[in-house]
């Protein structure tokens, strides 16, 4: 694939993605120095795409956080977005320059568009080259001369394979595959944490796709540092950026530069307040004035980059800020000596790449199984550079790919599932975690009707969902409110405590309605409703999963299975899924459904090696359980011609082609060989 190839995906990539989106005001209210906007329902237009387009509809969520707005009527104005109220149809703005439109009127959004940053890394030749380079790094990574190994020595509490992941730092590409609950962030921070420590004078630049991430990932080397009594070092460990979560950083101060909050502050209200394009003159004062302020933001987080030796930030803005994070190298040399993507499932790899000749080494941690990048082209080349990620060129083993085989969050029963469906069985519960009471305890409890000794619940319903043009996307008005009574039941029980539930759905309209029915009921407003693409990371003792509708396309093939996966991972104790006739036939939830369906089968398995020596095989075989090899599960068709039959593995759940011919074969030799 050539630099070509590349620049033509990202260009289709920016085509397919709108600059602006304009929404019709509802309502406006002041809220101290803060605005909220109640945005019209089912309006909303995006560029290039009709009004009402599902691609714009879909749009208003927290991905829009940090947004320029503008508008042009009664007043012209702009402000930033602080925030997002999805299944309040509302936006909260700040630093507004007048006040934000009536009834009636619209309001137009700006997202960031990353992309841009990328796009200009991918048109600076000899950067692109370099970048271009590093790609068959990916698949055949080389071990680092010199350096010395880490071995985790004051960290005894390691598992096996968190603790052979720390070799991943001598590798030019190394990828630390974690699963849920196998502890990767942890095992993230104790790498960082000893490499810091046995490579003094080393530089780290640590990347992450959100900020929540970023947050979790630097303090979880902060924690390493402290706990492997590295207390000199936790001083050179520098958060960059504005928006973290402050409240985590109580007591850990330390990791935020405060010196450059007012500047990013200054030049988000400038560019809140950009000009209409018409007037040229303001357009090109406003122009200047950012630039300026990009400017002095250069030179202060150059200040912090070259005093720290790990900075962290999002993928985000290391793409805009990496002409600053090139000049911390005048001789040409990588600024960094290694290079951290957490999360890097979800980084592209058009993103990554460009980014990667900032180290000498670079190590991906993520899980390749779990939500990959958002992609908004059709583009084939797109498909490869945008909507893939750097483990779609990691190798299928060796030294360089570390995988934590051994999970600590979800109660066996859950474990095996998503084990199974997703990891090919390789997943396990952990000794450690097995053999303590306490966390067998914490997952041994009833909800409602469903017992104790239940983890994986099927709550059937007797209406499908649909798509609801009102509601902006599908919805199911049963689940809903029968979500709403399990939640109201297991709090008034007083067993259940609020942040111990959390609900997803894969659809913000459904995600919506369950909100709705929540607060008819009168039910706290701390309970979690999410959609699954904002779930990755979170976890809680209980999962409601309600796939609402699913027959809809978005819930059919690779991407939907990571979102399942996602979905179902989360639990700890209790996993509740509301399946309707529709959904346990959905390419998607059929395997699931029938290996559960399968798991309560109590029959005994004949041996599929003793129904070919009949002559009525395989229609002998119709229905029963039986074990092929290592397989094992129900007969559930036979082909017309009887050469054929499909197996339900209880295993999988998913459907397997069996041969006859292979089989009486098999037998007929087995019969020779006993005479």
């Amino acid at each position: 694939m050539s630099l070509a190839d590349l620049r033509a995906a990202v260009n289709a990539e920016l085509t397919a993605t709108p600059e602006y989106y304009d929404f019709k005001v509802l309502h406006a209210e002041r809220d101290g120095a803060l605005w909220r906007v109640t945005l019209e329902p089912g309006y909303v237009f995006a560029e290039g795409q009709r009004p009402g387009a599902a691609s714009a509809q879909a749009l208003l969520d927290d991905s829009l956080d940090g947004a320029s707005a503008w508008w042009g009527a009664p007043a012209k104005g702009g402000a930033s977005v602080l925030a997002v109220l999805a299944e309040d149809d509302q936006l909260v703005l700040q630093n507004a320059s007048s006040p934000p439109p009536p009834a009636g009127h619209l309001i137009r959004l700006y997202p960031t568009r990353f992309l841009n940053a990328v796009a200009d890394a991918w048109w600076d030749t000899p950067w692109a080259e370099q970048a271009m380079a590093a790609l068959p790094d990916l698949s055949s990574p080389t071990p680092l001369r010199g350096g010395t190994p880490l071995t985790g020595e004051p960290f005894r509490w390691l598992r096996p394979a968190q603790r052979a992941a720390l070799a991943l730092a001598g590798h030019s590409s190394g990828f630390l595959w974690g699963p849920p609950g196998t502890g990767k962030t942890t095992t993230l921070g104790v790498l960082l944490a000893e490499y810091l420590d046995r490579h003094p004078g080393a530089r780290v630049l640590l990347l992450s796709t959100t900020n929540q991430a970023v947050d979790q990932a630097t303090l979880a080397v902060d924690k390493a540092l402290h706990k492997g009594r590295r207390e000199a070092l936790r001083g050179a460990v520098q958060r960059l950026g504005t928006r973290f979560d402050a409240a985590a950083y109580e007591g850990r101060e330390h990791l935020i530069p405060t010196q450059d909050r007012d500047l990013i502050a200054r030049l988000a209200r400038t560019e809140a307040a950009r000009p209409h394009g018409r007037d040229a003159q303001a357009l090109k004062a406003w122009a200047d004035r950012v630039a300026s302020l990009r400017d002095e933001l250069r030179s202060a987080s150059l200040q912090v980059l070259q005093r720290c030796r790990l900075a962290s930030m999002t993928t985000t803005r290391a793409a805009f800020t990496l002409k600053t994070l090139r000049a911390l190298a005048d001789d040409g040399a990588p600024p960094f000596d290694l290079v951290v993507f957490d999360e890097a499932s979800q980084v592209s790899l058009a993103h990554a790449l460009v980014l990667m000749p900032l180290g000498r080494a670079r190590l991906f941690a993520g899980d390749p199984q779990q939500l990959s990048p958002v992609q908004r082209s059709d583009d084939r080349l797109a498909r490869r550079w945008l909507g893939r990620s750097p483990f779609a060129e990691m190798p299928k083993a060796g030294p360089a790919v570390a995988l934590l085989d051994e999970q600590s969050r979800m109660a066996p029963p859950i474990g095996e599932l998503v084990s199974e469906l997703f990891y090919d069985g390789a997943l396990r519960v952990a000794a450690d975690a097995l053999a303590a009471p306490g966390w067998q305890a914490a997952r041994a409890r009833a909800l409602g009707s469903i017992d104790a000794g239940t983890h994986v619940h099927l709550q059937r319903m007797k209406t499908d969902g649909g798509w609801v043009a009102a509601e902006r996307g599908p919805v199911r008005r049963e689940s809903a409110e029968a979500i709403a009574e399990l939640l109201d039941e297991a709090l008034a029980s007083g067993e259940w405590q609020p942040d111990e539930l959390i609900v997803l759905t894969p659809f913000r309209a459904q995600r919506a309605l369950i909100r709705q029915r929540l607060r008819a009921r009168g039910l706290p407003e701390s309970l979690r409703v999410s959609t699954v693409h904002r779930a990755q990371g979170s976890e809680a003792p209980v999962v409601v999963f309600d796939p609402a509708d699913g027959a809809q396309p978005f819930l059919h093939g690779e991407a939907a299975q990571r979102l399942l996966n996602v979905a179902l991972s989360r639990a700890q104790a209790k996993l509740v899924l509301f399946v309707s006739a529709a959904d346990a036939a959905s390419p998607l939830l059929a395997p699931l459904v029938q290996r559960l369906r399968l798991a309560g089968d109590t029959r005994a398995a004949t041996p599929l090696l003793q129904l070919a020596r009949d002559p009525g095989f395989p229609a002998n075989a119709l229905g029963r359980r039986v074990s092929a090899g290592r397989h094992e599960g129900e007969v559930v068709r036979v082909s017309a011609d009887g050469r054929q039959f499909w197996l339900l593995n209880a295993r999988t759940g998913a459907e397997q082609l069996i041969d006859v011919a292979f089989w009486r074969e098999r037998a007929a030799a087995e019969a020779a060989r006993a005479l």
